[in-house]
Parts: C-alpha cells; structure tokens; sequence
C-alpha cells in the first residue's frame, strides 16, 4: 500500500472493512459470583445486545497498515516504501483510533527484527539490521531510510539492555546495546528533525535518551521538539511518561508537573488529553495509577482525549480503565468515597453516550471488566429485568415487552 496525496486514508488488500464475527461474552474466574443483587456476571453479560467485536476495526486498520508495508518491504519495493514513509509523516496522516500512520508502516518494515528480538535471536535481529543498511547505502540522502536504520539500533539496544539485566552474558550484551544507541545517535546527527519537519525523526532521536549518557538532561528538550513537530499525536506523551517515572528520570512529584505541563503545551490542540495519556501510560507501567492523580483533571482530560478522535476505540479504552479504577477505590474503603463517586460518575458517561459497540481487546479484565461496568451504571435496571441495548450515542437499557 502506497500513501499518496490522494490516498489520505488506510485501505489495504487485506480487509481494513472486516468486522469479526459476534463474540458472546463469557465470564472466567467467578462467573457465579453475584455482581450485582440476583444477577451473576454471565446473566449481565447475556443482557447485552449491543455488538461485541474480539478486535476493533481501528486495530484491525493498523495491523493491515503493518502487514502491507511487511509485504512491500520484503518485496523489495523500497522506494515505494521510504515514499510512503516519507509522505505519511510530512502529511501528519492520521488512522483510525489516533495513530499516526508513518509509525504504523515503519512498525510494518520492521516487523522482522520485532520478531528476531522477541526471541532474543540475535544472530537474525543483525541480519535485519544488514537489510536496513543496505537501504541506506542506497538512500544516503533521504531521512526515512535513516529513521529505519537508526530506529533498528534503537530496538536492539533496547532489547539488549533488558536482555543484559537476566543474562549471564550481561557485559557482552551491555557492550553491544551501547554500541547501537551510538551508531543510532551518529545517524540521527546528520538529519535534523526541526530542518526536515519530521515526527518521526524527533520521535526516533527522543527514544536515544534509552541509551546515551546525557539522555536524563536531553529528555524534556528533545520531547517539546518533538511535541511541538505534531501535538495531536498521544504517543508523544505516552512515551514521555514513561521516561519521567522513578524508574527511568523522574519522581512521582515530578511527573504530575510534567504531565500538567504537556497539557497546557497542547492546550489550544487537544484541550486537557496530555494529562490523561500521562497517566494513562503510568499505569500501564505501573500496574495501577500514580497516587498524584488528581481524579477531577482527569477525568476532563479523558474526555478530550476521546475528543480528540470520536472512535470506538478510545471510548472502550477510556471505559476498561474507568472500570479499574472504581473497583480499586470501592476497594479502597471510605477514604476513597469522593474518587469513587467521580470515577463512577466518568464511567456512567462514557457508557452512556461514547460507548456504542464492545472491543474485547480494549478491556483489562475482559468479560469480568465488562459486566462489572454494566453492573455499577445499569444495575438498578438490569435487577427490574432491562437488557443493555444501543442509545443514541451510547449505550442504555429497555425493559422488553411481554
């Protein structure tokens, strides 16, 4: 699949129109357990007639994304390739569901030494880089070829580094991981992305701060770069967030300020949604959300964050991680009352109006998740016989008539 000027949005040979076929929703641990009065998590789940799809179409358009530009570049159709690249990430071109495509076909190009280096098999992960230099040698002059093979040294460093933590050969692996993050660095030198206007080379030479010694004092200046060469994308924030967790260079005082900071640097854009990705991507790593959270910012910044795209997606995202966090604050007893009624509150909304079809692969917890959402926002009318139906802009429920 070639992006072109005409081209604006994915389309694939590989089915960006399919849909799954319908899932019926069954609970795992616990199924007999009441989740609301008289009603087990299966009975809730066999009230819902809205649609529920194992995947949703925005993931399924990524994954096609990828898998086209797998095929291209084992092809060999690399000037088709670095042209897609190329015009992708000058054009800002955006999927379904927020993600930038010229991401979504470097990931798709790479897919090969994604593979090598889940199996750690270091000998194939080198002969993937080989290809990537090769294209370089070819294309000294084009700054997408660049962006591959600086991203692959990138990948293996990582992949080195984590590796280098459990492994017996740990000073062999630390040795060469350094080694990547500094032929990546030497590539990413020649080509500016301020100059050249690209995210995707500023999101590249951000990821160096991984593996270079003046990486804890290059993070912030080299994330407004790249914030500010394309605001609207999340996983700038996202990835950031991460970096300004203890683990990497920050502390949890410092993060809520750089998350409310990345707000009110992409205020005029994307309104509050830099502070909910912040946090959203923490908790991700974290396994639960960074006590800072302030509960009411957040949950205006996840609303622009849904804002921001209107897809199914983000609202079944934005849904599974509202239902986590009520039942840890219902967990959490009555200190946790106001952060409860605010975080039920949030979820009734996002059901209610955002929520129109099910993505099971957007939900933590699964069916589990599920029915307990519909228990904490329908219960009182799922216990007088309602089934969940689709509404307006939502979800709501209909008592059916006998």
């Amino acid at each position: 699949m070639l992006i072109t000027p005409s081209l604006l949005h994915v389309k694939t040979r590989t089915g960006g129109d399919r849909r799954d076929d319908a899932v019926v929703l069954r609970s795992g641990q616990g199924a007999d357990r009441p989740v609301i009065d008289g009603l087990t998590a299966d009975a809730v789940l066999a009230r819902l007639d809205a649609p529920v799809l194992r995947q949703g179409a925005e993931v399924t358009e990524w994954q096609c994304a990828r898998d086209d530009h797998t095929a291209m570049a084992e092809a060999g159709e690399w000037n088709d390739v670095l042209e897609a690249l190329r015009f992708a990430d000058q054009d800002r071109t955006m999927a379904s569901g927020g993600r930038r495509v010229a991401s979504l076909i470097s990931e798709g190009v790479r897919a090969g030494l994604t593979r090598a280096l889940a199996r750690q098999a270091w000998p194939a992960a080198r002969a993937e880089l080989a290809r990537f230099e090769a294209v370089v040698e070819m294309h000294p002059e084009d700054y997408s070829a660049a962006h591959l093979l600086a991203q692959a040294h990138i990948d293996i460093g990582c992949a080195m580094q984590e590796a280098a933590t459990r492994d017996q050969l740990k000073r062999d692996l630390s040795v060469e991981s350094a080694a990547h993050f500094e032929a990546a660095e030497d590539l990413l030198t020649i080509f500016d992305p301020i100059e050249e206007f690209s995210p995707l080379l500023a999101g590249t030479r951000y990821l160096l701060v991984r593996g270079i010694e003046d990486g804890r004092d290059l993070c912030r200046d080299w994330f407004e770069d790249w914030c500010d060469l394309d605001p609207f994308d999340a996983d700038v924030h996202a990835t950031h967030a991460v970096h300004m967790l203890p683990e990497w260079f920050g502390t949890l005082g410092g993060f809520e300020r750089e998350a409310r900071r990345a707000a009110q640097m992409t205020q005029e854009t994307t309104g509050k949604a830099a502070y909910a990705v912040f946090h959203m991507a923490a908790a991700k790593a974290l396994g639960g959300m960074v006590p800072t959270l302030d509960i009411e910012l957040f949950v205006d910044a996840l609303a622009d964050y849904q804002d921001a795209t209107g897809c199914q997606h983000r609202a079944n995202v934005a849904a599974s991680l509202l239902t986590s966090m009520v039942r840890d604050y219902a967990l959490a007893g009555p200190a946790a009352a106001w952060q409860l009624t605010k975080a039920r509150a949030a979820l009734s909304d996002v059901l209610w109006n955002r929520v129109k079809e099910i993505h099971l692969d957007c939900w933590t917890d699964g069916a589990d998740g599920i029915a307990f959402a519909f228990g904490q926002v329908f219960g009182p009318a799922l216990k007088r016989g309602a089934r969940i139906v689709r509404w307006g802009e939502g979800l709501g429920t209909r008592i059916p008539r006998n």
